[in-house]
């Protein structure tokens, strides 16, 4: 599992970046702090894709969020569909 963090901000597009590579996705939103300014912070689950797939996303994302930098967390899973 990869887990996207980034900044809360044009979720609209966050949307749409995801929707454009891959099929499923789980969004949770928090707070955290970055170079110690509060934030509100979005964390972006991916099960079962490849880490391109994930540094892509995270990639257009910093992008188009103008952000010095998105964290990529690699999670080791075991995933069962019930």
């Amino acid at each position: 599992m990869y887990r996207i963090l980034t900044e809360d901000k044009n979720r609209e597009t966050i949307h749409e970046i995801l929707k454009t590579h891959v099929k499923g996705y789980t969004i949770t939103e928090g707070t955290g702090s970055w170079q110690g300014v509060e934030e509100k912070c979005l964390a972006i689950d991916l099960v079962g894709y490849a880490f391109l797939t994930a540094e892509s996303i995270a990639t257009e994302i910093k992008s188009r969020n103008e952000q010095e930098s998105v964290l990529v967390l690699e999670i080791p899973i075991t995933e069962y569909w019930i």
